[in-house]
């Protein structure tokens, strides 16, 4: 049966660069067939596995940080294009992502493989219609006496028909989760929301830590709205609080292809996403979810409006993001491409050994 080894560096923080003969000695050890690395972070990397002859060697850009927002920072362009030529295959998960690596970094069309990320869609799925909510361990079922079913996960006990929006990420720059409680105050203050009365205005769960944890519990008790968010932390059981949202928003400045947006569409949830990246490859704006500028908290707030005050879109639109999920983004489709990456690069790798060894 497969296995699998893990193997912690234990790195401190700072540049890969002066780890590289350890790595090199890990790797002559290893003795792997296939080295694959992900993001510029562990790129130098690829110049160990090289050093150490490994045979195949696989990099994949999955998305960018708020100091390198489109691969724009010019010292890791560099990087990566100095080290381009110890790599055989480059994996890019959007189009805006593969275009970057032909016309910026300079790989050639052929070392470029597009694989998508994909969802496990058995996992992540809707709550099922008529289906009473299971409540976690040693907590109350949801629902009972008019609160809101994330009550039974942690969260305050709100009033069990408030709309939620649910936030799934790092709590980092490069996510901006503050756009979306600056879209929240917006919406505090609109009349048609208001018009609900207080148990009708919307929540917001944030689940997932990160730097800015200090500063948005800052914010929140300066703008007087702690009242409204869930601050849920790392959590082991998203996909049953993704079952508890009304709708999901990702308010990034940059983007690979998503995951946490892979998740909510297979959790049947319509989504309010910038337009960053590969969002659009996922989103069918207007069907699946809405698309908004990025860094734009008006826009934010009247995409959100737009699902808070219409419940049958906020259904059919989840209904849709479900059905493109299953059918476009399943995770089998996902682990089937990366087989075919692997089986054909160390297939080539062993019919030129064997070329080489004849011709010596």
């Amino acid at each position: 049966a497969p296995t699998a080894r893990i193997v912690s560096l234990d790195r401190r923080p700072g540049p890969l660069a002066r780890d590289l003969p350890r790595i090199w000695r890990l790797l002559r050890e290893l003795a792997p067939d296939l080295v694959h690395t992900r993001n510029v972070g562990t790129l130098e990397a690829q110049l160990a596995a090289w050093a150490a002859g490994v045979p195949a060697r696989v990099h994949g850009e999955h998305g960018w940080e708020v100091h390198d927002l489109a691969g724009s920072n010019r010292s890791l362009l560099r990087t990566r294009r100095l080290l381009r030529r110890f790599v055989h295959r480059q994996v890019a998960l959007s189009e805006a992502t593969r275009d970057y690596l032909r016309s910026r970094v300079g790989v050639p069309s052929e070392q470029i493989v597009p694989i998508m990320n994909g969802v496990d869609t058995q996992r992540f799925h809707p709550r099922r219609d008529g289906a009473r909510d299971e409540a976690p361990a040693g907590r109350d079922a949801p629902d009972s006496g008019g609160v809101h079913r994330l009550a039974a996960y942690g969260a305050p006990r709100w009033p069990a028909d408030a709309p939620v929006i649910g936030y799934v990420g790092r709590l980092a720059d490069v996510k901006h989760p503050l756009l979306l409680l600056q879209a929240l105050e917006l919406l505090a203050f609109d009349p048609a929301l208001a018009a609900g009365g207080p148990q009708r205005a919307p929540r917001v769960a944030l689940v997932g830590s990160g730097p800015l944890l200090t500063e948005i519990r800052t914010w929140l008790a300066d703008h007087r709205l702690a009242d409204r968010v869930w601050l849920a932390g790392d959590r082991v059981d998203v996909p049953e609080l993704l079952r508890c949202f009304d709708l999901h928003a990702l308010p990034s400045l940059a983007e690979g292809i998503s995951n946490t947006l892979l998740e909510a569409m297979a959790s049947g949830l319509p989504s309010v996403a910038t337009r960053v990246g590969g969002n659009h490859e996922l989103i069918d704006d207007g069907h699946t979810g809405l698309l908004v500028p990025s860094n734009d908290a008006v826009a934010l707030a009247t995409a959100l409006r737009r699902y808070l005050l219409d419940p049958t879109l906020r259904r059919d639109h989840g209904a849709m993001a479900r059905r493109r999920a299953v059918e476009q983004f399943g995770l089998d489709a996902m682990v089937a491409a990366y087989d075919r990456l692997y089986d054909g690069l160390l297939a080539a790798r062993a019919r030129r050994a064997r070329t080489e060894l004849q011709a010596g």
